[in-house]
C-alpha cells in the first residue's frame, strides 16, 4: 500500500536511483520517508488502513523516528500518538544493527568486532 502511486507517498531517493519505502522482517518494520508533515500523514493514513483491514495496531509507543537530514526539523510531528524522535548522533537498534543518523563509526564496530570473534573460537 505505500508503494501504490495513488497513495502519493514519498520515499527516500537512493543515491544511484531508485526509491525505498519500508523495509519489514517479520512485525520489525522500517519505513524511510520524505520528512514532511503532509507525506508523514499519508503514511499515516495508510498504516491505518492497514491495520483496519488485518486486525492489527502500530504501537506508537515503541515506534522511533531518525530525522535523517542536514536541514533542520521545525516540528514535532507523531508527538500525539507518543513516536519518539531520536536525536542526532544517537541510535537505535533495528534488527539488531545501531542506525541512526551522523553516528560515531564504532556504534556497531563492538557488536560486529563480537560475532567476529565468536565465528572464530566456533
Amino acid at each position: 500500500m505505500l508503494d501504490d502511486p495513488k497513495h502519493e507517498i514519498k520515499g527516500l531517493h537512493l543515491p544511484k536511483g531508485g526509491c525505498i519505502r519500508d523495509q519489514t522482517f517479520a512485525d520489525n518494520t522500517a519505513l524511510y520517508l520524505k520528512g514532511s508533515t503532509s507525506n508523514l500523514n499519508k503514511a499515516q493514513v495508510v498504516l491505518e488502513l492497514f491495520c483496519l483491514a488485518f486486525g492489527a495496531k502500530v504501537n506508537w509507543g515503541k515506534s522511533e523516528a531518525i530525522w535523517a537530514s542536514k536541514e533542520k526539523k521545525e516540528w514535532e510531528w507523531g508527538q500525539e500518538v507518543g513516536l519518539k524522535w531520536i536525536p542526532k548522533g544517537q541510535g537505535v537498534r533495528y534488527l539488531g544493527i545501531q542506525i541512526g543518523f551522523q553516528l560515531p563509526t564504532e556504534a556497531n564496530l563492538e557488536k560486529l568486532m563480537l560475532a567476529l570473534k565468536g565465528k572464530m573460537i566456533a
